[in-house]
C-alpha cells in the first residue's frame, strides 16, 4: 500500500509518536539488560518526546475542518516507520487494523 501524502500536522503527529515508541523500546531493552544508566538516560528522552507529542496532539485536537489530521494517514505512517521498534511492531503491526 502506498504511503499517503502527509500534511505537516500529520507528519508531526507520526514523527513524535514514533519517537515515543522508539524510547519505550529502548527502555524495554534497558530493563532486559539491567542497564540502569541507559534506562535513566532513555526515560528522560522519553519524557521529553512525550511532552512534545502532547503539544502536537493538542494542536491536532484543536484543528478544524480540512486542517484536522486524517486518522488513516497517521496510522499508516506510524505502522510504516514504527516497524523498526519493538513497541511499534507490537502496537501497530503492518497490515493490521481494527
Amino acid at each position: 500500500m502506498a504511503q499517503p501524502h502527509l500534511t505537516d500536522s500529520e507528519l508531526l503527529l507520526a514523527e513524535w509518536y514514533v519517537s515515543v515508541l522508539d524510547y519505550v523500546s529502548r527502555c524495554a531493552q534497558a530493563i532486559d539488560e539491567g542497564n540502569w544508566h541507559y534506562l535513566q538516560d532513555k526515560a528522560g528522552q522519553l519524557q521529553r518526546a512525550a511532552q512534545r507529542l502532547a503539544e502536537v496532539a493538542t494542536e491536532a485536537y484543536e484543528a478544524e475542518g480540512a486542517d484536522r489530521p486524517r486518522r488513516d494517514a497517521v496510522r499508516a505512517a506510524v505502522a510504516l516507520h514504527g516497524r523498526h521498534y519493538r513497541a511499534g511492531r507490537l502496537l501497530h503491526p503492518q497490515g493490521g487494523g481494527r
